[in-house]
C-alpha cells in the first residue's frame, strides 16, 4: 500500500508595496496631472506652475539620493541588472548616465550632497561641480603638497579667496564696497579657505558658494575658468598642443565653382585674430541687420528648416555671414597694401589679465580673451611686446573706478571698463549671451534728461535688451537685482 504525504508549499515573501510617502507622492502626481489647469484663474494657475517647477526639482534631488541607495547596496541584481545604469535605463525614464554617475559620485561629495538635499543647490548645478571636482581629485592632495607643480595650499587659496570672489562679483555686473553682499562673501571664502580639511573638500565649499551665487547658464564658464586657474600648466598643455596640431587644407571644388576647407584646427593666437577680424566685419555689414530681421520675419510665419529657404535673395545664415565677413576683411587687407612691408601695427585683441596672472602666481585666474576663450601666460607675455595695454584699478568688488563726463556715449576704455566688470555679458538676468556677443551701453538715467554719461548709471545689455527697454517698454531685472525701465531705474517689475 503506497502512502502518500503532502509536504506544504514554502510560503512565498509577499511582493513590496509602496511606503506611505512613495504612494503619496503617486496619488499626488496622479491627482495634479487630473486637474485642468485652463480652468484655474490665471493668478492661480501661474502660482501653482512655479511650486510644482520647485517641487519637481526638489524631487529630482531626491530620486538621485534613492539612485545612489541602489548603487551603493547594489539593489538593481535584486531586479536582474548588472548594473545601477542598466536598471535605470529598463526604468525608461529621462534620468540620463550623467545622472547616474552623479548619484555615485554624491556619496563621496558630502556637501554637495548636503545642498542639494537642501535645496540650496540645483541638480544641474550639483552635476557641473561635481564633474569640474571629478577633473581635480587626481591633481589636488598630494604627498608632496604641489599641484600641478605649484604650492597645493597656496593655489587653493587663492582660487577660492580670490578667483571665486572676481567670479561672482561680475556675474552681478560688479559690486560696490557697501554692497551687502561683498563683506559677507569676502569672510565666507576666507573661513572656507583657512579650514582644516583637504583641498578637495574646500575646493568643493568653494564651487558650491560659487554655484549658489552665479546663474546657471554662467556657471559652466566660470567653473572651467577656475580649474584653468588650478592647473595653469595644463592650460599651456593645451595651448602647445593645439599650436603643434595647427593647420587646415583647402582644395578647390571639382567642378570650379569654389574652394573647400577640408579640414583643420587653429592655435589659440589664429583662432583670436580671426574671431576679431570676423567681428569687426560683421559690425560694418550693412546688409547684416536686414538679414536678422528676415530670419525673424520667417521665425514669425512657422520657418523652422533650412530647406524652407528662398533659393533666390534669401536671407543669409549666420555661417555665410561669417564667410562674407572673412572674405570682406581679407580684401581690406590686401586693398591697403600692407601684405609686404615690415613692421606692421600689431592687431588690436581685446585681453583681460591680472597683474597676478602676469607674474604666475599661485591659483591666479587665467587671461581671457575677448571670445570668452582662457589663455595660458606665455601667449600673453609674447603679445606684450608689441601690443598697446590700457590698465585698469579694480575695487574689491570687482568694480572699475568711476568715471563721469558729458559726452553723449560711453568713451572706449569706459566701454572696455564696463566689459571688465561684467565678463563681458549681458548685464540683463537670465540672459545667456556671453563674451564674444553685440553689447551696447545703455543710459539707465536717459541721457536727454541729465546730459551725462557715467560708468555708474550705465549698463552694457545686448541688442535685444536694449530692444525690450526702449521699443518695448519693459522693465527689465538686472543680474545685480536691480530693475530698469525706459524711464530710468525702477522698484520692481510694475514701475
Amino acid at each position: 500500500m503506497a502512502v502518500i504525504v503532502d509536504f506544504p508549499t514554502p510560503a512565498q515573501p509577499a511582493p513590496p508595496v509602496l511606503s506611505g510617502p512613495a504612494q503619496a507622492v503617486v496619488d499626488a502626481v496622479s491627482a495634479v496631472a487630473a486637474q485642468g489647469a485652463v480652468d484655474l484663474p490665471g493668478s492661480q494657475a501661474l502660482l501653482e506652475a512655479g511650486v510644482l517647477l520647485t517641487q519637481l526639482e526638489a524631487l529630482h534631488a531626491v530620486v538621485l539620493s534613492r539612485v545612489a541607495d541602489v548603487d551603493r547596496r547594489q539593489l538593481h541584481t535584486l531586479a536582474g541588472a548588472p548594473s545601477t545604469a542598466s536598471w535605470v535605463a529598463q526604468q525608461q525614464t529621462s534620468l540620463d548616465r550623467a545622472e547616474v554617475a552623479l548619484a555615485r559620485r554624491l556619496g563621496g561629495l558630502p556637501l554637495v550632497s548636503a545642498e542639494l538635499s537642501a535645496r540650496r543647490l540645483s541638480v544641474q548645478g550639483a552635476r557641473r561641480v561635481a564633474a569640474a571636482l571629478t577633473q581635480l581629485r587626481r591633481h589636488v592632495d598630494r604627498p608632496d603638497g604641489l599641484i600641478d607643480g605649484q604650492n597645493g595650499q597656496q593655489v587653493v587659496t587663492a582660487v577660492i579667496v580670490d578667483g571665486i570672489r572676481q567670479l561672482v562679483c561680475e556675474a552681478h555686473g560688479g559690486l560696490e564696497e557697501d554692497s551687502p553682499l561683498l563683506m559677507p562673501l569676502v569672510t565666507e571664502l576666507t573661513d572656507i579657505a583657512g579650514r582644516q580639511v583637504s583641498e578637495l573638500r574646500r575646493l568643493e565649499a568653494g564651487f558650491v558658494l560659487l554655484a549658489r551665487h552665479v546663474e546657471a547658464g554662467l556657471l559652466p564658464a566660470a567653473l572651467s575658468r577656475l580649474l584653468d586657474a588650478v592647473l595653469p600648466g595644463e592650460l599651456e598643455r593645451r595651448a602647445a598642443d593645439a599650436h603643434a596640431d595647427r593647420g587646415f587644407g583647402m582644395r578647390r571644388k571639382d567642378d570650379g565653382s569654389g574652394w573647400e576647407i577640408c579640414d583643420g584646427e587653429l592655435d589659440l593666437e589664429c583662432g583670436e585674430l580671426l574671431d576679431t577680424l570676423l567681428n569687426a566685419e560683421l559690425a560694418v555689414d550693412q546688409d547684416n541687420p536686414a538679414d536678422t530681421a528676415a530670419y525673424s520675419q520667417l521665425r514669425e510665419e512657422g520657418w523652422t528648416l533650412v530647406e524652407d529657404l528662398p533659393t533666390c535673395g534669401g536671407p543669409r545664415s549666420l555661417r555665410q555671414r561669417r564667410h562674407d565677413a572673412l572674405k570682406n576683411g581679407l580684401r581690406r587687407y590686401l586693398d591697403a597694401g600692407i601684405s609686404g612691408p615690415r613692421d606692421k601695427v600689431a592687431p588690436h585683441l581685446n585681453v583681460t589679465v591680472g597683474l597676478d596672472t602676469l607674474h604666475s602666481a599661485p591659483g591666479a585666474l587665467p587671461a581671457v580673451a575677448g571670445s570668452g576663450a582662457t589663455l595660458p601666460v606665455s601667449l600673453i607675455r609674447q603679445w606684450w611686446c608689441d601690443s598697446e595695454l590700457t590698465r585698469f584699478v579694480l575695487s574689491l568688488g570687482r568694480k572699475v573706478i568711476e568715471t563721469s563726463h558729458t559726452a553723449r556715449t560711453l568713451k572706449a576704455h569706459e566701454r572696455r571698463a564696463k566689459l571688465i566688470e561684467t565678463g563681458g555679458r549681458c548685464q540683463a538676468a537670465g540672459c545667456s549671451r556671453g563674451p564674444g556677443s553685440r553689447l551696447t551701453p545703455h543710459h539707465a538715467t536717459p541721457w536727454a534728461a541729465c546730459g551725462t554719461t557715467s560708468l555708474a548709471d550705465s549698463v552694457t545689455v545686448c541688442e535685444q535688451t536694449h530692444h525690450d527697454l526702449h521699443s518695448g517698454g519693459n522693465i527689465i531685472r538686472l543680474r545685480d537685482g536691480r530693475w530698469l525701465g525706459p524711464l530710468g531705474w525702477a522698484r520692481g517689475p510694475g514701475g
